[in-house]
């Protein structure tokens, strides 16, 4: 029974793995340029964009503000699954301890990434925190603070 119309069954095989390739070839050259696939019809892998933002905890001395911070770099590339990617807006950082900062400084921090995202490239970034003398303000005056009999 398996070898009755043997010719035919291995055209048809034949035939199958022709369109499967031309099928998959065509789907890979309609992919925007963030897509790769892995294996073609198994797993798709994206990649995305996204800024990162700076986590700080606690806050300068007294008589120190911060005046600003720059992340270098400001966007990073993710990769991972289409649909766990769209949830991704954003990549934050560990958290910076402005506490015991008196002076501008800079340093790495490392990213905290989501799971089931990778990050191709490195997974820090370097922070440069610009510090400032904070001036006192002065007591308001007698102008200020209404004077009585004007």
């Amino acid at each position: 029974m398996l070898l009755r119309n043997l010719p035919l069954k291995l055209a048809a095989i034949a035939v199958a793995i022709f369109l499967w390739f031309w099928v998959t070839m065509a789907q890979r050259a309609s992919q925007p340029a963030g897509v790769y696939a892995t294996a073609p019809g198994v797993s798709m892998v994206a990649a995305r964009t996204v800024p990162v933002v700076l986590e700080t905890e606690g806050s300068p001395p007294p008589g120190v503000r911060a005046r600003g911070a720059q992340v270098e770099p400001p966007l990073v590339t993710v990769m991972g699954s289409g649909l766990r990617l769209a949830e991704v807006r954003e990549i934050h950082t560990e958290p910076l301890d402005l506490a015991r900062a008196t002076a501008s400084f800079s340093t790495e921090l490392g990213l905290l990434v989501p799971r089931g995202v990778e990050l191709p490239n490195k997974a820090t970034v370097t922070v440069r925190v610009t510090l400032e003398r904070a001036e006192p303000t002065p007591a308001p005056g007698p102008a200020e603070r209404g004077a009585v009999g004007e």
